[in-house]
């Protein structure tokens, strides 16, 4: 067994929680970064519920909810008086938070500050992201890979070689370990639908989005960053931009804003980043070739439109971590990794489709794209995969859409694990009241076992579970609300599992849709259900497709 670090190459968000997820699971990781300084515009800045779920999990929330915002409110104003306004809409639909739906909406933050605190995290673990440090050229020579490096030090460069176990490319549309794989990059560019956008500083603060112009010859949108009370993000389009001419300079991008709006009581300052969007709409067929496997940015790109791309890059890199984690320990076969792309290149040939339609309906009317509940991603599920598992169930003819309403609290196999309140911990004499997400780790498989196990059942499930890793699962014996404090103590003093909790309020067992005891799900490292059994060979059978035994 290898004792190299995997190396991860870009440091985006993908990157960091690929890092993270490695950290967390004890497996030693480097990661480069080519740009010394990243940047600092707001890039992929709405984060989705399951975004947030899989934050709660990772331990990263906290920190996340301390500087993230809730989407603004979209003033438009008529296209012949800049001054009044004659629709307000929300740029995003509003939801209740539900005992299984605990992060209902999306909200914003700068991906500079994101970065930010995954880093942080990462450096919690002895981890800092290698800036300045570019992958030149890599070779997978059968028991690990050979990366060529080159870092600038005093003006020369300084080139060296890294031997890794696995190299995984979170390094951007750009990819130089996509290209250099050969893997082809199929979709389009939008050439004729190109965009001038940005970050600019202005003199007082907003609070809400605004849209101006005519869609038909320009448009201009501006509304609050998650990264500054005063500073916005622009978007200038339409068929009378000239978006080269408008980025030239910071000049160039107020003349025009004043020329589509006539609003000059609008003051801006400091320009902090500007650029030419083009659509990219691509995608690869494959995720791995060997010990070499790309994910985020340099596996799918997208329009704009859904706020789809961050969050699907951050799932692309928690699917993969925690079977990388596995295999780099020698606890799973290699075989494993090839799910990474069978779960995850449906999904995002689905997130094309609709990040595609969506654009395509903004172009015709700007601000008011119709965003369903889909985008969420809370529906995002990996039913017909090969290792997932239900007793009884043919789960090949289970397969659905990788985006599916049903899946959002339907507990199957596949599906995200719902949340639930007022799980009261049970040890010793004391007792802790926690949310299911609380439970649930980045490290470890977890075994709920609702109610109904006899001593014997208990007994052949310990055994099962006895004979897996050490370190890679906890049993959970979830109680139902009734349960008489003193039992549970009892039950909890036997050592059969590793935690017993009482559901008292109902949550856990009515969004897990436990209607027949005993029940068992099994939860994933990524915060889905890998499988629902009622008992030890049903167990068996699904730990036997996750490790070597």
């Amino acid at each position: 067994m290898s004792t190299l670090p995997i190396l991860v190459v870009g440091s985006g968000p993908s990157g960091l929680v690929l890092a993270l997820m490695l950290a967390k699971n004890g497996v030693p990781v480097r990661i480069i970064e080519k740009e010394p300084a990243r940047f600092t515009g707001e890039r992929g800045a709405g984060m989705m519920p399951r975004t947030l779920e899989l934050y709660k999990i990772l331990g990263t929330l906290p920190d996340i909810l301390k500087l993230a915002k809730r989407t603004p409110m979209v003033w438009k104003y008529d296209p012949s008086d800049a001054n009044k306004v004659v629709k307000k809409i929300p740029l995003v639909p509003s939801y209740e938070d539900t005992p299984q739906i605990p992060y209902s909406n999306i909200l914003g933050l700068a991906q500079h500050l994101h970065e930010a605190i995954l880093k942080e995290h990462l450096a919690a673990l002895g981890v800092t992201v290698e800036g300045g440090t570019e992958l030149r050229s890599f070779k997978d020579v059968g028991d690990h890979v050979d990366a060529e490096v080159v870092r600038h030090v005093d003006g020369k460069e300084v080139i060296y070689h890294i031997e890794t176990p696995y190299l995984v490319g979170m390094d951007g549309a750009h990819s130089v370990v996509r290209k250099t794989l050969g893997l082809e990059f199929l979709g389009e560019t939008i050439e004729e639908d190109n965009f001038a956008a940005g970050d600019i500083r202005v003199k007082d603060l907003m609070e809400v989005a605004h849209m101006w112009g005519n869609p038909t010859k320009a448009v201009v949108f501006l509304r609050p960053s998650g990264q500054d009370d005063r500073i916005v993000q622009f978007l200038i389009a339409g068929p009378e931009v000239d978006v080269p001419k408008v980025i030239a300079s910071r000049e160039s991008i107020i003349d025009k804003f004043y020329e589509i709006t006539g609003r000059r009581d609008i003051v801006f300052e400091d320009l902090v980043a500007a650029f030419r969007y083009k659509p990219n709409i691509r995608m690869v067929k494959e995720l791995r070739v060997g010990r070499v496997f790309i994910g985020g940015d340099a596996a799918h790109c997208h329009s704009f439109a859904g706020g789809q791309g961050m969050n699907s890059c951050v799932q692309d890199a928690i699917n993969l971590g925690w079977k990388l984690a596995l295999v780099y320990e020698g606890h799973s076969p290699s075989s494993l990794l090839d799910t990474y792309g069978e779960e995850r290149l449906p999904v995002i040939a689905e997130m094309l489709g609709k990040t595609t339609e969506l654009f395509n309906q903004n172009k015709s009317a700007p601000g008011e794209m119709k965003r369903g509940s889909e985008l969420r991603q809370l529906g995002v599920n990996y039913r017909g995969s090969s290792i997932v598992y239900e007793d009884d169930v043919e789960i090949a003819t289970e397969k659905g859409p990788g985006y599916n309403a049903g899946s959002e609290i339907a507990a199957r196999p596949g599906d995200r694990a719902p949340g639930a309140p007022g799980l009261k911990v049970i040890s010793g004499k004391e007792t802790t009241t926690v949310l299911m997400h609380d439970i649930l780790t980045p490290s470890h498989h977890t075994v709920l076992i609702f109610a109904g196990v006899s001593a014997n059942a208990a007994s052949e499930m310990r055994d099962v579970l006895q004979q897996l890793p050490a370190g890679t699962v906890r049993s959970i014996l979830v109680l139902p609300k009734d349960t008489e404090g003193s039992s549970a103590s009892d039950l909890a003093a036997k050592g059969l599992f590793d935690q017993v909790i009482i559901d008292t309020e109902g949550y856990a067992y009515s969004g897990y849709h436990v209607k027949e005891e005993p029940s068992v799900i099994v939860v994933r490292p990524d915060g889905i259900v890998g499988a629902r059994v009622r008992g030890e060979a049903g167990l068996k059978k699904y730990f036997q497709n996750i490790f070597n035994l």
